[in-house]
């Protein structure tokens, strides 16, 4: 049997017992509590940890974008460098082949005399003869390039011979278009060859070219075919005259400059006349000067420094 005091041992043991349980659940739920808090604060973290990392991925893809924008810019500067380079050397290799090619032996001027034999040695009745005869007379009358004929039509020729210009197309540096107009002289030797114009304006439509082929006047003839027919008369021509000139196609633009500079004594309006970019170009062409030249232009010097000066 138990005894009374047995008994509230007993009870005494059962309620340490019970006290015991509740601090149990108790801590459970505190740890449960902590649980939960600790997934969220590990939600929050791994939150934010995906967004660093997406802000990371972000700022890399930016980073990537603008890495292929800068390797395009220097692919770009490298490309223009390259180019520059490469005109330079092709600039070079042009200074250098001027340098070194074969000069062609100085040409004489075209004088009257010249001009005269010239013609009469080409006179004949087929075409070429007369395209021949042109070929002369418009170079003779403009002091044009031999490859500056090849661009004519009719209907310029025809200016040419009612008004007394040309328009020419200019096939080196200068004005594109250039006019170019006649000299008392070369009036003169327009009417002379006036036939030979007529039988042309006959012959071809206005939109024709001059120098063409027979059988086709809206084809250009080739420059080597010109400069053949041309050069062949005057190398016969230069034969039989005295001391045998060393002429071609382009005398006639030497002495054209020439002329026109003894007659004007003015290089800048022989500049602009012939079409010539530079100063030295045209000086280039003109005779070196006799001592009465050069003394008739101090003289005008003189003048026009004594006009130009200001008494205080």
């Amino acid at each position: 049997m138990y005894t009374y005091g047995d008994n509230d041992k007993l009870q005494k043991k059962e309620t340490n017992q019970l006290i015991t349980k509740s601090e149990v659940e108790s801590k459970l739920d505190i740890l449960l509590d902590g649980q939960t808090n600790n997934s969220k604060q590990l939600k929050a973290i791994r939150n934010d940890l995906q967004k660093g990392f997406i802000g990371l991925a972000l700022r890399n893809e930016e980073l990537l974008k603008s890495n292929d924008q800068l390797k395009q810019q220097l692919n770009g500067v490298l490309k223009e460098l390259n180019l520059i380079k490469e005109e330079r050397k092709e600039k070079a290799a042009r200074k250098e082949a001027r340098a070194n090619r074969k000069r062609l032996p100085k040409r004489d001027p075209m004088t009257a005399e010249i001009y005269k034999e010239l013609i009469k040695e080409a006179e004949g009745l087929t075409y070429i003869h007369v395209r021949t005869r042109i070929a002369f007379c418009i170079l003779a009358v403009t002091g044009i390039r031999i490859n500056e004929l090849l661009p004519l039509k009719v209907n310029q020729l025809k200016t040419l011979v009612e008004e007394n210009w040309i328009a020419i197309d200019r096939s080196k540096r200068g004005p594109s278009n250039h006019k170019a107009f006649l000299t008392k002289e070369g009036k003169k030797i327009i009417q002379d060859r006036k036939k030979d114009f007529q039988l042309i304006f006959l012959m071809k439509e206005p939109n024709a070219y001059v120098f063409s082929p027979e059988t086709n006047h809206f084809k250009k003839l080739r420059r080597e075919v010109v400069t053949t027919d041309v050069n062949k008369v005057m190398h016969k021509v230069s034969k039989i005259l005295p001391g045998q000139p060393k002429i071609t196609s382009h005398s006639f633009r030497v002495g054209y400059i020439t002329q026109l500079w003894k007659d004007s004594k003015d290089i800048e309006f022989v500049k602009q006349t012939i079409g010539h970019q530079n100063l030295d170009t045209t000086s280039a062409y003109v005779n070196k000067l006799s001592d009465q030249e050069r003394r008739e232009r101090i003289s005008q010097l003189d003048q026009a420094c004594s006009e130009n000066n200001f008494s205080d």
